[in-house]
């Protein structure tokens, strides 16, 4: 980030950019960007999954379905409140920490997208 200020190692530095991922060329901070993007898009795949769990209650009133209600309900919270930090809190974007969020969110994206395919049928 040039000439703004950069995690390094708790010490914020002027004009010094983070370390970039081996092969990807990319800084953790455009790392995290694209985590909050999938973080977001996590969110939406939750809101459909839980319209579409909410109705499926309402018809049929089983403990099965109140369980995917309730799970969608916490996976949502824990999902805004994450996609929220990293948003927020500058603290929470510590060195090389972009590649790990990424590969979780990922993993959380493409689980959800086939959850809502699986509802869906």
């Amino acid at each position: 980030m040039a000439g703004g200020y950069e995690y390094s190692g708790g010490n914020p530095t002027a004009g010094q950019g983070a370390s970039q991922h081996a092969g990807w060329g990319l800084v953790n901070a455009q790392i995290i960007n694209i985590d909050i993007v999938i973080g977001i898009a996590n969110i939406i795949l939750l809101l459909i999954l839980l319209y579409m769990y909410l109705d499926s209650y309402r018809e049929f009133k089983s403990k099965f379905t109140f369980g995917l209600l309730s799970f969608v309900l916490l996976l949502l919270l824990q999902n805004i409140l994450f996609t929220s930090f990293l948003l927020l809190n500058q603290g929470f974007r510590g060195p090389d920490m972009g590649t790990p969020i990424f590969f979780l969110n990922i993993i959380e994206f493409f689980a959800l997208i086939m959850l809502v395919w699986v509802t869906k049928e």
